[in-house]
């Protein structure tokens, strides 16, 4: 979009109620969440002074509930020696809490990628020599273009860093799993891949385990001519052997069918869920915050539980939001806060338009020919499978952003939209084919 072309006339800074954003800045990737120190602390690559992706640092900020964050900081900084402190992950042992990351150095026609590590007491205030914490030699491999995006993972002693690259020869990607005792000195161990479900090339890989199988998340970049690349999220669910190094894929599947969700991360809850998180935007368009000229850019998607059943990943809400509704309601028609929830069960063919306060239809969700789609800006985003009974729709509404867990989370459907209005109504077409519409309204301050 052109600057002078401006379809929204956004009033002010509001772009999310209970999705992490930041004050004031640019914001991609998640590197990371942890509980630690009786409160989530949340990492994020971080552009503090403009709503560009420039001076790439991370941030950090901190939460009791996943809901409301503040403590806003710079946890690590680029020097004059280091480029870009990129994306990575979060750790932590008896030394106190460890976030690694790619350190990036780019002048002229070199570039290198290699993985570093700092080191805090407090969560806030991190310490780095920038060393790198892999013993290189111990790699079969080491394309230093392509070796970006550290993910630490604890099992039986053992810390399991995943670093996203690729196979040169086959231009595919693969994830690199390394292994160590303590939180240095990471030896190469194995690989996941190359496979043809990672493109050209894999990016932010996260691995978690649900009973006895594992869930790896990630991105990757598909050519789809030399002018065009496609961008999107996707999982494995995998069958690991830890002891030699070996896995099966039991299962591919798309993570959330939109070009609005990528960069996922992993963590656990407080309760011990695995939960994820996700950049909630995209590479393919200049976002409307830039397009509108508003100080900071970027949100997170909410988080997310995770759980297999029949094989299938099943992704839910973080069950926070649910704590603070504070009232339910048959949809009669009238306008209704613009961060609100709705629970819809249809049986066939309708459409919700979704309309804001100067009667602008800024999303139609239309479920057609048994698949829900959402389109927004002239862009359709389809669901995979088709649905031919009911279909039940929880639906996340925030100032900048719309959620859809289909049929209690066999699939979701994400868009960034900007609705720029305290509250919206839903015209709601095709009504004998909607058995039930309830919204529920939010009180974060309750």
């Amino acid at each position: 979009m052109k600057e002078d072309n401006k379809i929204f006339n956004m009033q002010s800074e509001k772009i999310s109620s209970y999705h992490f954003s930041v004050p004031e800045g640019w914001i991609n990737d998640p590197n990371g969440i942890i509980f630690y120190n009786d409160s989530y602390k949340i990492f994020y690559q971080y552009n503090p002074f403009e709503n560009h992706r420039n001076n790439i640092s991370i941030g950090v900020a901190t939460s009791s509930d996943l809901l409301k964050f503040d403590n806003y900081k710079v946890a690590l900084a680029p020097t004059k020696e280091v480029d870009g402190i990129f994306s990575g992950s979060v750790s932590s042992d008896d030394e106190g809490l460890h976030l690694i990351f790619t350190k990036h150095i780019e002048r002229q026609n070199y570039r290198k990628e290699s993985v570093s590590a700092g080191i805090s007491l407090d969560g806030d205030d991190f310490y780095t020599n920038f060393e790198d914490i892999i013993i290189e030699k111990s790699l079969p491999e080491y394309d230093p273009e392509n070796f970006r995006d550290p993910y630490i993972y604890f099992e039986d002693g053992y810390y399991y860093m995943l670093v996203a690259s690729k196979d040169k020869e086959l231009d595919l990607g693969k994830v690199i799993v390394l292994r160590s005792e303590s939180l240095s000195n990471f030896e190469y161990f194995f690989e996941i891949g190359p496979l043809q479900v990672f493109g050209n090339m894999v990016e932010c890989p996260a691995i978690g385990k649900i009973g006895n199988d594992y869930v790896l998340v990630y991105s990757y970049i598909k050519k789809i001519r030399d002018d065009k690349e496609e961008h999107k999220t996707a999982y494995l669910i995998l069958r690991i052997d830890l002891e030699v190094g070996t896995f099966a894929v039991l299962k591919h599947g798309q993570l959330d069918n939109s070009i609005d969700f990528y960069a996922p991360t992993l963590f656990k809850t407080a309760n011990d869920d695995l939960a994820l998180i996700s950049w909630f935007n995209s590479w393919d368009y200049t976002p409307i915050e830039q397009v509108n000229g508003l100080k900071k850019c970027g949100i997170f998607s909410y988080p997310r539980i995770l759980d297999i059943e029949h094989g299938d990943l099943i992704q839910k809400p973080y069950r926070g939001i649910l704590g603070k509704v504070t009232k339910q309601f048959k949809y009669d028609g009238s306008y209704i806060k613009t961060n609100s929830l709705l629970k819809i069960v249809a049986k066939g063919e309708c459409k919700i338009n979704f309309i804001d306060e100067k009667s602008n239809i800024v999303i139609e969700m239309l479920y057609f020919k048994n698949k829900l789609s959402l389109k927004a800006n002239e862009h359709i985003d389809t669901s995979i499978f088709e649905y031919k009974d009911n279909i039940t729709l929880l639906v996340l509404i925030d100032y900048s952003s719309v959620e859809v867990f289909i049929n209690h989370g066999k699939e979701t459907l994400s868009r960034r939209v900007y609705f720029n209005s305290e509250t919206i109504k839903l015209d709601v077409q095709r009504k004998d084919n909607v058995n039930s519409l309830v919204v529920a309204l939010v009180d974060l301050d309750d």
